[in-house]
């Protein structure tokens, strides 16, 4: 039986290269491309896992390969940017209807190939953060998108194997829910005093220099580096139609910067990993440590976002900061935000990735440590559902709704790992009076008796088969912290993923959190 699916693999497969050689791209071919890619991709993975001081010196060929470019081309129209054009105007639309996909990407391979292709400059964009403040968006064209997701595809299985268990985001298979169930197991066993950390302008501030150097322990091909560069230096068109030149960081909205951040950040996680595996394990020497009044401490981080967890006194986090601030200056040549690095108990209690966790005493006088929803990130959804009922009363109620649903399904499925029960259930009364209002509004001849006898009541507000989507009926449970050894599609081969502990989540990590952010914050 075996056999007989994997050759009807292969004829799958080789009916697949057939169609993209005859100009098609049908089911065949992309399935063709994924399987080619991801057989690259776990080759490279296993000898990156082998070798730990390997440097690969012939990828080039790989990042401008048709199956490479193909679903860098799926991942990239996948995504809901693609419809925002950089510099050059270009949006998928544009490829698919007037240029075509196929010329499109032979355009692109024979530039990645003859050595013409060129980083054009990202288009800068301004969002508002919660603070008030404004960050600085680059959206890359869509050529360059494509070029760096084919680029990405073949650098992150090799530099996963140099990751440390410590780093969780943007990583295949790891989510945030993983960080916090890592604070949430290290919180209740006496690590009580939290650092917590913020990069001043992290993006902004990365050194060129430094990360070529650390791109370049693991890659020797020029072309690699030559490519890599090109992005960095790409320079910025500003919103007012000036040219700036990127002589540091990188562009927040390139499909690489997540990775080559966390290629950057990783000798932040380095330095604590070393520690960790010097002075505190096995258990033993964290307990001599402990009688000998030295702290215990581990470092927690979701791309540029990260807490360190103390087992010890407040000066001992103290110092870690300190410690942290030096690491930071010497090797990477950032600062440490003196206005929003803390040091806080866990009975005060602190917010990391849209979640507020605390320890509290129960009514038997147990402590124990909960994570909620934050009250900042409750705000943010609020205001968006406000947002949507506060105008528009000429649409229709199945409109609304196909707008609102997809904000308090998202936003619950974020936060069904804590406890969240009481936070959905008034988030389900705002959403439902917002509705309401907006009703009164699009029918003032309604009486509030009439609203009453038609709506009020669960699943009352709805359009034909379309309901107002209550996240009171959304199930909380606690997240399975599953340890340091988390699935991938690049190493089944040494961690199971069928095994409860080292399950792979159900969807990409970094589509999820890029759909999800804008709530949580």
């Amino acid at each position: 039986m075996h056999g007989e699916g994997r050759q009807r693999d292969r004829q799958r497969a080789r009916g697949g290269e057939e169609s993209l050689n005859s100009g098609a791209i049908d089911e065949s071919t992309l399935y063709w491309a994924e399987r080619r890619v991801l057989d690259h991709q776990r080759k490279l993975h296993r000898w990156a896992r082998a070798e730990p001081h390997r440097r690969f010196g012939d990828l080039f060929n790989l990042v401008y390969d048709q199956a490479t470019l193909l679903m860098a081309w799926e991942r990239v129209s996948g995504n809901r940017g693609a419809q925002t054009a950089g510099v050059d105007a270009v949006t998928r639309r544009h490829v698919e209807e007037d240029i075509g996909v196929l010329p499109f990407l032979e355009e692109l391979r024979s530039s990645l190939r003859n050595g013409t292709f060129t980083a054009l400059p990202v288009r800068q964009v301004a969002i508002p953060k919660k603070s008030g403040k404004l960050r600085l968006l680059g959206i890359p064209t869509l050529r360059d998108r494509v070029a760096q997701m084919a680029l990405k595809l073949v650098l992150e299985p090799i530099f996963e194997v140099d990751f440390y268990p410590s780093s969780y985001g943007y990583r295949p298979g790891r989510r945030a829910q993983d960080a916090i169930s890592e604070i949430h197991q290290l919180t209740s066993r006496a690590y009580e005093w939290v650092v917590e950390g913020d990069i001043t302008a992290c993006f902004d501030n990365v050194d060129h220099q430094v990360l070529m150097g650390l791109v370049a322990e693991r890659v020797t091909d020029r072309k690699v580096l030559r490519l890599v560069r090109a992005f960095l230096r790409a320079g910025i068109v500003a919103q007012h139609g000036g040219f700036a030149a990127s002589l540091t960081g990188t562009p927040q909205g390139g499909v690489a910067s997540p990775l080559l951040t966390n290629i950057y950040l990783s000798v932040l996680d380095r330095h604590f990993q070393r520690v960790w595996e010097r002075d505190m394990s096995p258990p033993w020497r964290r307990q001599h440590r402990r009688r000998k009044g030295l702290p215990n401490y581990r470092l927690v981080r979701f791309a540029d976002d990260f807490v360190v967890l103390v087992h010890g006194t407040q000066s001992d986090a103290e110092t870690i900061r300190a410690q942290i601030g030096e690491v930071l200056g010497r090797e990477l040549k950032m600062t440490l935000s003196v206005d929003k690095t803390h040091i806080t108990h866990i009975d005060d209690g602190f917010a990391f990735l849209g979640f507020r966790i605390q320890r509290r005493r129960r009514g038997n006088g147990r402590r124990v440590v909960l994570t909620i929803p934050s009250k900042q990130a409750l705000a943010g959804v609020m205001h968006k559902i406000k947002q949507a009922t506060k105008t528009g009363t000429s649409r229709s109620l199945g409109q609304v709704l196909r707008k609102i649903n997809p904000i308090l399904r998202g936003w619950a499925a974020y936060f069904r790992y804590g406890a969240s029960k009481q936070t959905f259930a008034y988030l389900g009364w705002y959403a439902w009076w917002r509705m309401i209002y907006w009703i009164r509004r699009k029918h003032p001849h309604l009486t509030w008796k009439q609203i009453r006898r038609r709506y009020y009541g669960a699943d009352r507000i709805r359009e034909d088969k379309l309901v107002l989507y209550n996240p009171a009926k959304m199930r909380v449970e606690r997240y399975r912290y599953r340890g340091a050894q988390i699935a991938t599609p690049f190493n089944i081969d040494v961690v199971d993923p069928a095994g409860a502990r080292f399950r792979r989540t159900g969807h990409d990590d970094m589509e999820f959190v890029g759909q999800v952010s804008e709530l949580i914050t």
